[in-house]
């Protein structure tokens, strides 16, 4: 979520109302207040992002299970030849795909930004971590909880944390793609100091908007990180960092 949406109330009270109203609830996924934010991923997109699926054979094989995240909320979906998807499932499939080459199993994992639960409902499908902890606005929060829950995947330790309220984690992996990047320098400094400094490992998808540039947030975080190229490359200047 950028820093823009974070200031306009309507994404917000959208997530709200999404988990508050069945109806609206049904077809989240197709609403204009929503789309731009967390669905927006597109056809030639997926194609991509399967390509880099291919790459790791173990969550290849596992690709029908991944099809849980798009039973809820009514996702715009694609025949592919390998299946019908939301090509927004298939990026966290991507995701996961990366996140697979470390030992994630019975382990403390926290997503800065964590939209509707997408990326957690993909990466339960392959292990069962220790506890899973979301951060993000309260409204967001509550979507969530309420996604969660109706994929009945509320069986292991889950932390919500408002982001304007956040208290000190420790944690084995730290995730944040589209979000902690877009967020202003103070917020960042809030999740550095918070979080990703305390964490073991990191995987960070950074998309410029207002707050540090690349190499400063880099410098803050403190850690020995890996820069990598963003693949499939969504925006000119994203990159990936991991530690």
């Amino acid at each position: 979520m950028n820093s823009s949406t974070a200031d306009n109330n309507v994404f917000p009270q959208f997530c709200e109302k999404a988990a508050t109203d069945i109806n609206c609830f049904k077809t989240f996924k197709q609403s204009p207040d929503f789309t731009p934010i967390l669905e927006h991923v597109d056809y030639n997109q997926g194609v991509a992002y399967y390509k880099h699926i291919l790459l790791n054979k173990k969550i290849t094989k596992l690709l029908d299970k991944f099809k849980i995240n798009d039973r809820l909320g009514g996702p715009k979906t694609y025949d592919f030849n390998f299946g019908s998807f939301s090509p927004t499932t298939l990026r966290y499939v991507k995701v996961l795909s990366d996140l697979a080459q470390l030992n994630l199993e019975d382990k403390n994992i926290v997503e800065i930004g964590g939209g509707y639960g997408g990326q957690y409902t993909v990466l339960r499908q392959y292990i069962k971590p220790k506890s899973y902890t979301f951060v993000d606005l309260p409204q967001v929060l509550k979507l969530q909880k309420k996604y969660i829950k109706e994929n009945k995947l509320d069986d292991i330790t889950l932390n919500f944390y408002n982001s304007n309220n956040l208290p000190i984690v420790n944690c084995d992996l730290v995730i944040s793609n589209y979000a902690i990047s877009e967020c202003n320098s103070e917020i960042q400094d809030i999740y550095i100091s918070k979080i990703l400094k305390n964490s073991k490992h990191g995987y960070i998808t950074h998309n410029k908007f207002e707050g540090y540039d690349i190499d400063t947030f880099i410098k803050h975080t403190t850690k020995k990180v890996k820069k990598h190229n963003e693949s499939p490359q969504t925006g000119i200047d994203n990159i990936l960092i991991t530690w």
